[in-house]
């Protein structure tokens, strides 16, 4: 059967995920982590792909990132994928691939930009692994709320109309983060992650895909609402 060609649109946000082989654990140590995060940082700007956001998970991670063209995307992937198997391989004594086949990949709606960056950020208390997102060590939360745990990486331009200075941002995006999302916005995500399919609402899916909306279409109940400007931090 013939791979799904990804749906990929230069300067459109991108989720996307891999996971380790059979599910098994892809870092062992902080040192792991920060390689990776490291490779990450040289390949996006390497291929122009801009990162903003992350979490590391013991078994698989997820990024948020926007290619500039057609192939900034796979270039960076690929890139990472190859240089940090190889990394991990001679790390554990073992050989073979580590990947569960390729990344999944899901363009992003701007107006769920941060409803996905949310959810990127809230997976280790979705999972169970953390209470808070502040005590997440290793997602993009600390840098987003004034952290500067990885300044390498690049705000949205969605993430700057939170506010007109870096603490109203800081505060605004807390205090969304803390907010939650509903359970149905969650599994809207993961499904539309796990089918590598395109999570947008009808409207914007007609305007990307005039020839063939239904190229976007996982039938949902339901859309998100437009995130509100924020229009204080009180």
């Amino acid at each position: 059967m013939a791979r799904q060609a990804r749906i990929v649109i230069p300067g459109q946000a991108m989720h996307v995920m891999v996971r380790g082989n059979n599910r098994e654990a892809l870092f062992f140590s902080d040192a792991d982590r920060k390689i990776y995060l490291d490779w990450l940082r040289v390949a996006a700007k390497q291929y122009a792909c801009p990162v903003h956001a992350f979490a590391l998970m013991p078994n698989h991670v997820h990024l948020l990132m926007t290619p500039q063209d057609l192939h900034s995307l796979g270039k960076t992937m690929q890139s990472l994928g190859r240089r940090y198997a190889q990394y991990f391989n001679q790390q554990q004594h073992r050989s073979g691939t580590i990947w569960e086949g390729r990344y999944r990949s899901s363009l992003i709606d701007p107006d769920y930009f941060l409803r996905c960056q949310r959810y990127i950020e809230l997976n280790p208390v979705r999972m169970g692994f953390t209470s808070s997102p502040q005590d997440s060590s290793w997602t993009s939360f600390a840098t987003h709320i004034g952290g500067n745990a990885e300044p390498w990486l690049v705000d949205h331009r969605y993430f700057w109309e939170l506010g007109n200075t870096p603490f109203e941002r800081q505060m605004n995006w807390a205090n969304f983060v803390k907010e939650g999302a509903p359970h149905w916005e969650d599994k809207q995500i993961t499904e539309s992650l796990i089918r590598s399919k395109p999570w947008v609402s009808d409207i914007y899916a007609k305007k990307l895909f005039k020839d063939n909306p239904q190229i976007a279409k996982i039938r949902h109940r339901g859309r998100p609402r437009k995130i509100n400007t924020f229009k204080s931090i009180t």
